[in-house]
Formats: C-alpha cells, structure tokens, sequence
C-alpha cells in the first residue's frame, strides 16, 4: 500500500507537506512544492485513508439531503435541486447522502436521526419540517432548510412564494380572467399556502369582495400530475367554472391541462392555465405553459455553499428570500415562443 511518506520520498519533501497540499493546509505550500506532490501521487497511485482523514479533520466530508419528494416523482423541482446541490458538493469535496421522506414526518425525522448516526457534517432539508425536539438536539449542527419555517439557528432559503403567485394571478387578469381558479396543493405546505395568498391578494384587487367568494375557486389536492389532473376536474365541472387555473406547481398545471382537454375545453381559448417552478417539462407542453419560474440552480448552489461555510467557517446562520420571474407560454394566451434552434 502506496503511504503519504512514499509520496514524500518522490516528490523530495516532508510527510507534512504532502499532507498540506493533500488537505489544503493548515499551512501554505510553494506552488513548485504542491505540483511535485501532485506529480507524485498520480504517479503512485496514492489514495488518502479516508478513515484517518475524518479523524484528523474532526469531519466525514459528507452532507445529508433529505427531501419530500426526492426522486422528482411529485415536482420537477426537487430532482433538479437535488442535482446541483450534488454538484456543488462534489466540486467543495463533500459527498451527499440522499433521503426521501415521502411527506412522512416521522420518515423525516428518522433519516435525520441516521444521518446524525452516520455523523455527517451538516443536513439541507426541502421542504421537510422538524419537531422542536428535533430542532433543539441539532443545535450547533450546521442544517439549511429550503422553503419552510425554520428555527433560528438553521438557515433557511425560500423562493418569495407569495408574490409569485400573485405574478401570475395578476398576469391571467390582464388577459381579461376574473373567475381564476386555484389548483392548490395541501394548503398546510408552506409554499402552497403562501401561493394561494398571492392569488388571493391579486384577486382581491381586481375586485373580488370576500374570500368567501374565493373558496368554489379553490380545490386541493396532491402535488403531482395525478393531483393536479383531479383537481381541475372538479374546478372545471362545478356549475361556473373558472375561466384561467392557477397551479401551485408546474407538475399540477400539467396535469390540470389534460384535464381541460379531457373536458373539451381548448387551452387558452376556454380556459387559460399558469404554473409555478419554471420546470423544463413546462417548454415542451403543447401549447407551452406559462409559468413563475424559480431560479432552482442558484438556490441549490447557495444552499450548498451556506452549508460549507457554517461546516468550515462557523459562518452563521443566515435567511435568504430568492425573487421568482414570470415566464410567458402559450397557455395563458400569450404568444408561443419557438423551441427550435
């Protein structure tokens, strides 16, 4: 077995060095050094103990992910975050332990819990809440929570849920919609109730009188294209139906445009239809749907980064509301941007 003092040997310095270049520090290295190390472990082969290196460092250089949905199965969004986080932890070194909490509150906190076991270095939570128990046993543990409430010792990074739906609901007005119908997921999930407070306030603005006028405008359901096809046919059967939908998310829009046609009812001339997340899939609708659109990749990067920094740095904890942006498509009536390139 190939050791750090053989790589010393070869490179022509101390064991200390090899060890300086192979972990970046404590201690600066000569850049004719680092190269004469490096040099010297591709040559032999050389592969640091991982087991020694997480004893040294006081870290296994790794992060646990837990997720509600984390295969995308129920809302593009989650794979797609799941995926650049694990980019950006590759890049700084980590490795990332994946945990689907399928909506499971006591799943949740038993992968929280293994994790823990498995002494990971920091957690990123989507979407997934903690008991105050919980939260308190993880004090002084470097967490990140992404689009929920969150104590204040974790940080927490969320889309501004609120005006995006109301972005959305205000642009289906401008296209002449008063009756515009709110295809909700559980309204408990933070996000989803905070859209609905945004399609509520854009709708109270144009003239709507009471929320008890709202409420036939409301159906929920669950946070997939099933959920979203099942709730559009309720909204779209009741006596006056919605003339636009608004979905609390992309996957449910998708879902309620099917339910349209299944009705015969022709998107955007019967009914117009907007979503929430910017997915990819929402391009390649026919015709495209429009959308307020998350910017998934750059939360995702500064979720990671939060997350190395308090586990380098002791960085403190901080709460970052990210703006969302308005995507015109097709289904709202808007004109239909070409895809071929």
């Amino acid at each position: 077995m190939v050791t750090r003092n053989d790589v010393a040997r070869l490179a022509g310095t101390s064991p200390a060095v090899v060890s300086y270049v192979i972990n970046n520090g404590p201690k600066p290295v000569s850049e004719a050094a680092r190269k004469r190390v490096l040099a010297a472990v591709e040559q032999l082969g050389y592969r640091p103990n991982a087991v020694a290196r997480s004893l040294r460092s006081r870290r296994t250089w790794t992060i646990g992910l837990i997720a509600s949905d984390s295969t995308g199965g129920k809302s593009p969004f989650f794979g797609q975050f799941t995926r650049a986080c694990e980019e950006v932890a590759w890049q700084r070194g980590y490795s990332v332990l994946l945990g689907n909490s399928a909506e499971d509150p006591e799943r949740a906190e038993g992968y929280v819990r293994r994790f823990m076991e498995r002494r990971v270095d920091g957690l990123v939570l989507m979407r997934v809440p903690v008991s105050a128990e919980r939260a308190a046993e993880l004090r002084g543990v470097p967490v990140v929570t992404i689009d929920h409430e969150a104590p204040a010792h974790f940080s927490r990074l969320a889309v501004d849920d609120e005006e995006g739906g109301y972005q959305a609901t205000r642009h289906l007005i401008a296209h002449g919609h008063r009756r515009i119908g709110y295809v909700a997921g559980p309204l408990d999930v933070t996000p989803v109730g905070l859209r609905a407070d945004g399609w509520r306030r854009a709708l109270h603005e144009a003239g709507a009188q009471a929320d008890a006028d709202l409420g036939a405008l409301v159906a929920e359901g669950e946070l997939s294209l099933e959920g979203g096809y099942d709730t559009a046919l309720r909204l779209l059967s009741r006596p006056e139906r919605p003339t636009a939908l608004f979905a609390s998310t992309d996957d449910q829009a998708i879902g309620a445009m099917r339910a349209a046609a299944d009705l015969g009812l022709r998107v955007p001339d019967d009914v117009a239809v907007a979503g929430f997340d910017g997915a990819r899939e929402a391009a390649y609708t026919v015709p495209g749907l429009t959308t307020i659109s998350q910017p998934i990749d750059e939360m995702a990067r500064h979720a990671t980064e939060t997350l190395v920094g308090a586990i380098e740095e002791a960085a403190e904890p901080v709460t970052k509301i990210f703006s969302a942006s308005l995507v015109t498509r097709g289904s709202c009536g808007c004109p239909e941007p070409h895809l071929i390139r």
